[in-house]
Formats: C-alpha cells, structure tokens, sequence
C-alpha cells in the first residue's frame, strides 16, 4: 500500500514536471516569434526641420532648431522638431494656446507648470504634441512639437 502511494507521488511530480517544461516551452516560442515594430526614422540635418512638419506649428521663427525627424508607420507619419527659444514657458505656452484656438484645433489635454508645460491637440488633419520645458540650469527654453499626420 505505502509503495503504491508512492508511485502515485512520483507520478505526480513527474506530470507536474513536464507540464511546467511544457509551460515554459511555449512562453518562449511566443517570444521568439513577437517582433516589436520596426520604426523607420529619418533625421534631418542639424539646423533644418523636415519636410512634413507644417512650418506654422514652429511659433517662435528666431529658435534655433536642435533637431528634426520623422518617423513612418504603416499608416501614417509624426514629424517632430525641437528648438531652443529665449520665450518663457508661459510665453510659449500661451501663443500655442492661442494658435491652436485660431486654426480651430480642439485642445484634448494640457498642462501649465513651473519646468514643463504640455498640449495635445487635434483636428481633422492630424495630432500635434507640444512640450515645453526648462530647467534649472537652462539658459533657453525647449520646445518639442511633434505632428501625427493622418
């Protein structure tokens, strides 16, 4: 009797074993064939920004432009641009506002603060992102905009 519980046991243990090596084989098979997109960027040269990026999105014309890229997805493109402006962020902020309420943008989420402030908007066109943000040690302001065309 006591022989027969233990083979029962060791029967068990073995199932469990192979169920959890089956287990542990197949989570790696997903992995193996989950690839994570490829993203297809293209920088423009320092100083210039890309072709794509609507060129009124750039408010302050005297910034200098620290860098340009898209990125193209199956579907669509984000064109992104980051310049340095000696504007406060609330300056910045407020003429983004502004923009986006007279080209008719509706404004889906912003925020104003001390170091960063940011707005999303959109129309039927596409998406717009901007950051804006300085910190401490900056002697400028960087402003971030990126365009999600449609």
């Amino acid at each position: 009797m006591m022989q027969n519980k233990q083979k029962i046991l060791v029967g068990l243990v073995i199932l469990l074993a192979v169920a959890l090596i089956a287990m542990l084989m197949l989570k790696n098979s997903v992995k193996q064939n989950t690839q994570a997109p490829k993203i297809d960027r293209t920088d423009a040269p320092k100083g210039t920004v890309v072709s794509g990026l609507p060129k009124d999105f750039l408010l302050d014309s005297s910034g200098q432009t620290e860098s340009s890229y898209t990125i193209k997805y199956d579907t669509q493109n984000q064109y992104t641009a980051s310049f340095k402006t000696d504007n406060s962020i609330k300056d910045q902020y407020s003429a983004y506002i502004a923009f986006f309420e007279k080209n008719k943008f509706e404004i889906v989420n912003k925020s104003e603060a001390a170091v960063v402030s940011s707005i999303y908007a959109k129309n039927a066109t596409g998406e717009v992102n901007v950051v804006i943000s300085r910190l401490e040690k900056d002697t400028q302001t960087t402003v971030t905009v990126s365009y999600l065309k449609k």
